[in-house]
């Protein structure tokens, strides 16, 4: 018989105490400084009213910070600002969960999801594995868009 790992993934808001996390996951990206995130000085900064990084969410294996979550929730679709894998923990399936995760959640709202991605990143051909089509591309960026499925 063949072993399976279970693990409890959950998300949490961000806190001002999980600086230091979010730097160490969020530095991993060059990404980022496209999107407006502006690190350390958002993390830093963290908490205040005017930063990005005030609704993100800190996702958790078994209590273990293993990634970040950003969704800005417009009425009629969300755009998915951040989904970061901690390098330590890429490769085991946790995007792909995160990912489902939000699709879920907007299918419930019924509501599209869209993303910006760097072209190179290789998180693209995640998303389209999770049913994102390519709605634009420029040199350097990829419009991806995900539509809620009809009833």
């Amino acid at each position: 018989m063949q072993s399976t790992n279970f693990v409890s993934l959950k998300l949490r808001p961000c806190e001002p105490g999980d600086a230091p996390i979010l730097l160490r996951i969020l530095k991993q990206s060059t990404a980022l400084q496209a999107q407006g995130y502006e690190l350390p000085g958002d993390v830093m900064q963290f908490g205040q009213r005017d930063t990005q990084l005030a609704k993100a969410m800190l996702a958790c294996a078994d209590d273990v910070p293993i990634g970040v979550l950003d969704i800005d929730r417009r009425p009629r679709e969300w755009r998915l600002r951040a989904l970061h894998i901690d390098l330590d923990h890429r490769g085991k399936g946790f995007g792909s969960l995160l990912l489902t995760a939000v699709q879920d959640e907007a299918q419930l709202a019924r509501v599209n999801v869209s993303a910006i991605l760097e072209r190179a990143n290789p998180a693209v051909r995640l998303f389209i594995k999770h049913g994102f089509v390519v709605a634009m591309e420029t040199d350097t960026e990829v419009l991806l868009k995900w539509r809620v499925p009809l009833p």
